[in-house]
């Protein structure tokens, strides 16, 4: 399983609270698992509630999480394990969280995650090594910090939901705020550098929003770091890509560049006979094109001649 210290270097948020989050507590992933494994997790569930829960109905039973940890363990197991990390990582943290709430205090995580797992594999459903590296890795420290994330993400999907709305708008900015303060503020110890990347992650991600959806934020909130755009030089560049303002200064700076090179460089020289052979292309074109003017002009005028006098000749 590898030491603590090394699996910190592993430690990572990407797509937990958005991807895997969703896909955990999604209906309908859900019930179509549930068709697809044994039916009996049900009774398996009713047994470790029975053994190891504090609580034997409602909300605080852990009978709902022991089966939605069942099926999102059989749902993320064909997953490749290099790209399992952020499946694990979130149920890593589901699994301590719950635990923690909902289990009897003289159990560890280790000792519930191995009688779940032997437990499912009892009616047909092997998920021992899905996720076992990444159990007990989760100390109270790295429970708050996901917790923290879970709540800023939490506030920016609701924020993106309710754009049309100002006040929600406000609501949702201002927590998002206040949670960003708080886990900067937080003793992080070795967990500093993972946190912060972190941090600047959501950052950029929360001024790419705010570019293509713009919104007034309070005065008060202007000093507060999320508020504050990152100082990010290419991230500026590709935040600003599509905007019109910066189309039309490329445009006007390239054409002064070559209109610098052709007036004060050798390149100007190599190009000088070009231009004039096009100067005497574009003159002759001109010329042909007034001479066929000319003789269209020329020939209207006959023919209004001639039927001037054949009328008058008729008259006669």
């Amino acid at each position: 399983m590898g030491t603590s210290q090394g699996w910190k270097a592993e430690f990572s948020i990407k797509d937990i609270f958005t991807t895997c989050r969703d896909f955990y507590h999604n209906y309908a992933y859900f019930i179509a698992t549930y068709r697809e494994i044994n039916k009996n997790i049900g009774n398996v569930c009713n047994r470790i509630r029975d053994k190891y829960g504090r609580n034997h109905d409602g909300n605080n039973s852990f009978f709902g999480p022991c089966t939605k940890l069942a099926y999102y363990l059989h749902r993320i197991k064909p997953i490749k394990e290099n790209e399992r990390i952020h499946y694990c990582n979130f149920f890593m943290y589901e699994l301590n969280l719950e635990v923690k709430n909902k289990v009897k205090t003289e159990y560890s995580i280790d000792t519930v995650h191995d009688a779940l797992v032997k437990e499912y594999q009892g009616v047909g459903v092997d998920v021992r090594d899905v996720c076992k590296g990444y159990v007990s890795k989760m100390d109270d420290d790295v429970i708050d910090i996901f917790t923290k994330f879970h709540d800023l993400y939490f506030n920016f999907k609701y924020l993106k939901i309710n754009y049309n709305n100002r006040l929600r708008i406000d609501e949702y900015v201002n927590k998002c705020v206040n949670i960003y303060e708080e886990i900067i503020r937080k003793e992080k110890k070795a967990y500093n550098n993972f946190v912060q990347k972190e941090l600047d992650i959501f950052k950029r991600e929360f001024h790419k929003y705010k570019q293509k959806n713009p919104f007034k934020c309070d005065d008060k909130l202007m000093n507060h770091s999320l508020i504050i755009p990152p100082v990010n030089e290419s991230y500026a560049l590709i935040g600003d890509i599509d905007s019109p303002v910066t189309w039309t200064s490329t445009g006007v700076l390239f054409f002064a560049i070559l209109i610098i090179i052709f007036i004060y460089t050798a390149y100007g020289s190599y190009l000088r006979p070009g231009k004039r052979k096009l100067k005497y292309m574009w003159n002759r074109k001109n010329k042909k094109h007034y001479e066929l003017m000319n003789l269209f002009e020329e020939s209207q005028k006959n023919i209004i001649q001639n039927k001037h006098n054949i009328l008058y000749n008729s008259v006669d």
